[in-house]
C-alpha cells in the first residue's frame, strides 16, 4: 500500500511539473511581448541616460551572466539599453526553462535544455571558455525548487564546481534566486516539507549565500530588493503574476550591480591576481636583463 501511495505521489508530481512547464512557456511569451511593447521609446529611460562611474563600467568587462528565463528577461532588457556602458560590457548566455538539473544531464538527453551557441549545444562551463569570460554571474534556481531543497543545493554546488574545474581562473558571483508572485505559490502533490513558494526560495538563497562566503565567491541579493512586505515578488515588478519581471525590476538589477562593484572596491580578486603575476614576471625579466654580463667594446686602431 505504501509503495502504491508513493508511486501515485511521484506520478502526480511529474504531471504537475508538465502542466507547469506549459504555463511557464506561455508566461515567458507574454513577458517578452510586454517588454517589446514597452521598449518602443527609451529616450527618457533612466538607465539609458545614466552617466556611469567608469570604475563600475570597467568592473564588468569580461563578464558573463548565465541563467534561466528571469535572467533572459534581463538580457533582453540589456540589449535594448546597450547605450548604458555597464550593460554593454555584459555577455549573456540565458535560456527559458533552463535549469541546474538540466545542465548536469548529458547533452542530447531527451527533454533537457542546454545552451545553444554556434549551431551546437554546450555545457555552461564550455560557454565560459568559449566567450573568454573571467567573471561569471549565476542567476538560477526557479526551475529547480520543486525538487528536494537539499538536492537542489548539492546540484548548484556541482554546477559551480564544473565551471571552476574547467575555468580555474574565473571568479564566481551568485545572484540570489528571485521570489515568486504571491498568487503563484503552490503546494506540490504528495509533498509536505517543501513547496513552490518563497519560503523554499529563501532557504536556497540562505544556503547559497553561506556557501559563497565559505568559498570566496561573490553574492548579490536582488531578491529582497524586489520583495514586498511579505517576502514575495512585489507585484509592481512582475509582468505575469508568476516569476517574470518588468523594466522597473531590471533597473533595480542594474543598481544592485553598481553597488556590488563598489562593495568590491571596483576590483575582482582574479584581476588583481593576474596583474600581480604580470608585474612579477616583468620584474623578473628586468632583473634578469640587468645581471647579464656587459662586454666592453674596444675600438680598433686605424
Amino acid at each position: 500500500m505504501k509503495k502504491l501511495l508513493k508511486k501515485a505521489a511521484i506520478i502526480a508530481l511529474a504531471s504537475s511539473m508538465i502542466v507547469s512547464s506549459g504555463i511557464i512557456a506561455m508566461a515567458e511569451e507574454t513577458a517578452a511581448a510586454q517588454e517589446t511593447q514597452a521598449a518602443t521609446d527609451l529616450s527618457q529611460d533612466p538607465v539609458v541616460n545614466a552617466q556611469e562611474d567608469q570604475r563600475v563600467v570597467d568592473f564588468y568587462k569580461d563578464s558573463i551572466v548565465l541563467g534561466d528565463s528571469v535572467a533572459n528577461g534581463f538580457e533582453r532588457y540589456a540589449i535594448q539599453r546597450k547605450a548604458n556602458l555597464i550593460l554593454a560590457n555584459l555577455q549573456f548566455m540565458t535560456q527559458p526553462r533552463y535549469s541546474i538539473h538540466d545542465e548536469l544531464q548529458a547533452i542530447g538527453t531527451e527533454g533537457v535544455n542546454h545552451f545553444w551557441y554556434g549551431g551546437a549545444q554546450h555545457y555552461a562551463y564550455e560557454m565560459v571558455g568559449l566567450l573568454g569570460a573571467k567573471h561569471v554571474y549565476l542567476s538560477l534556481g526557479l526551475n529547480d525548487i520543486k525538487a528536494r531543497p537539499s538536492e537542489v543545493f548539492e546540484q548548484y554546488k556541482t554546477y559551480i564546481g564544473q565551471i571552476k574545474a574547467a575555468n580555474p581562473d574565473a571568479d564566481i558571483t551568485i545572484i540570489s534566486t528571485t521570489y515568486i508572485h504571491p498568487d503563484a505559490q503552490t503546494s506540490l502533490a504528495g509533498i509536505k516539507s517543501w513547496a513552490f513558494d518563497n519560503a523554499t526560495v529563501r532557504k536556497l538563497n540562505d544556503s547559497m549565500q553561506a556557501y559563497a562566503a565559505e568559498n570566496g565567491y561573490g553574492y548579490i541579493d536582488i531578491a529582497n530588493r524586489l520583495a514586498d512586505a511579505n517576502g514575495n515578488l512585489n507585484p509592481i515588478y512582475c509582468t505575469d503574476k508568476y516569476i517574470h519581471q518588468n523594466a522597473e525590476a531590471y533597473a533595480i538589477w542594474v543598481q544592485c550591480l553598481r553597488e556590488y562593484a563598489a562593495s568590491q572596491n571596483y576590483a575582482h580578486a582574479n584581476d588583481a591576481a593576474a596583474a600581480a603575476v604580470a608585474e612579477t614576471a616583468a620584474a623578473d625579466a628586468a632583473a634578469a636583463g640587468s645581471t647579464e654580463e656587459v662586454i666592453p667594446v674596444v675600438p680598433t686602431q686605424a
